[in-house]
């Protein structure tokens, strides 16, 4: 869902950080609050998402600074559900480990390699054993 929104600060994109699920209001619903840190400035970004139930017509505010400090106070109390950051390289879920052996031309083993792997396929070298 963050790769259909673009937060820019300091005319560089910024990575979502989180993804905040916001309680409906009087005139707006389906409210989604993705929150992130410039790399540059490291000023706060906020950009908020509602859709107007009058005529369902959807809007887009970005926020930047003590705006987006301001916007985040203002809506934390709204949370309904909060989505972290998952990076696409970082393991997620349940984690087990997976043993691979590095073999020589005769067969024997030279290394080991130990790797934490989760469910989606995601794999990382934790240690590697010379033999």
């Amino acid at each position: 869902m963050s790769n259909t929104v673009k937060i820019f600060c300091c005319n560089k994109s910024v990575s979502c950080g989180e993804i905040w699920f916001l309680q409906d209001i009087k005139n707006f619903t389906a409210r989604r609050l993705f929150v992130g840190q410039c790399p540059v400035c490291n000023n706060n970004v906020a950009v908020l998402i509602e859709k107007r139930i009058d005529d369902n017509k959807q809007f887009v505010n970005s926020f930047t600074g003590i705006n987006a400090v301001k916007t985040i106070f203002r809506e934390k109390n709204r949370k309904v559900t909060v989505i972290p950051d998952i990076k696409i390289d970082s393991l997620y879920g349940w984690v087990y480990g997976v043993n691979t052996q590095i073999k020589n031309r005769k067969g024997q083993v030279v290394k080991v390699r130990q790797y934490a792997s989760d469910f989606a396929g995601n794999k990382s070298l934790r240690k590697e054993i010379n033999t």
